[in-house]
C-alpha cells in the first residue's frame, strides 16, 4: 500500500471516527423551538430517560431540577415573553424545575449559563414561574420540551412519565 493510500484511509478512519463520536454526543439533547418575532425560541436540554417512573411525581418538595441531563437547559429568547405577570426579557437562561409544595411546580429561570445541569446557583435565579400539572394517559419515556405556538405568543411543554407541566407565555 503506498503512503497516499494509507493517508487517505486513516484520514477516513479518523473522520468516521469523529461523526460517530459526535452522534452519540447529540444523541441524547433535545431541541425545542418556536418562531418569534425575527428569529426563533430555543430550548436545548438533554433527553434522560423515565425507565417506566414518573420522576417528577417523585421529586421531593424544595428539591431543585435540572430538568433534562447532563449539561444545563438552556431557554435562548430573541424576544421578551411574559408568563403571565412574571417577565423575562430577550437573551438566554438556564432552566430548572422545583416541586414549591405537594402538588405545586415551578419553572426557574436562571441567568447562569455554560454550567453543568447540577449546578443551580439560587442567587441566580432570575424569575419563578407557575406551571400548570396533567397527568398524562400513557408514559412519556424520553423527557420531552416542547414550545407550541398560540396567539401572540406560544406555550411551554414538559413531558416525563406520566406528568405534563405547562405555561402559556406571550410576547412582549
Amino acid at each position: 500500500m503506498s503512503w497516499q493510500k494509507a493517508l487517505r484511509w486513516i484520514g477516513c478512519s479518523v473522520f468516521s471516527v469523529f461523526l460517530t463520536l459526535t452522534a452519540f454526543a447529540q444523541g441524547d439533547r433535545g431541541k425545542a423551538e418556536l418562531k418569534a418575532g425575527s428569529g426563533s425560541i430555543t430550548i436545548d436540554y438533554g433527553r434522560p430517560m423515565s425507565h417506566g417512573k414518573d420522576r417528577v411525581g417523585e421529586q421531593e418538595v424544595g428539591q431543585v431540577w435540572r430538568m433534562g441531563k447532563d449539561a444545563a437547559t438552556i431557554l435562548m429568547t430573541p424576544v421578551d415573553l411574559a408568563f403571565g405577570s412574571v417577565k423575562v426579557p430577550k437573551g438566554k437562561y438556564s432552566l430548572f424545575l422545583t416541586k414549591a409544595a405537594t402538588d405545586k411546580y415551578e419553572l426557574i429561570v436562571n441567568s447562569q449559563t455554560g454550567q453543568w445541569g447540577t449546578q443551580h446557583d439560587s442567587s441566580k435565579d432570575f424569575a419563578k414561574i407557575p406551571v400548570k400539572r396533567e397527568s398524562l394517559p400513557s408514559l412519556v419515556e424520553a423527557f420531552t420540551i416542547e414550545l407550541k405556538p398560540a396567539a401572540n405568543g406560544g406555550a411551554f411543554e414538559m413531558m416525563w412519565g406520566t406528568t405534563k407541566l405547562s405555561a402559556p407565555f406571550q410576547f412582549k
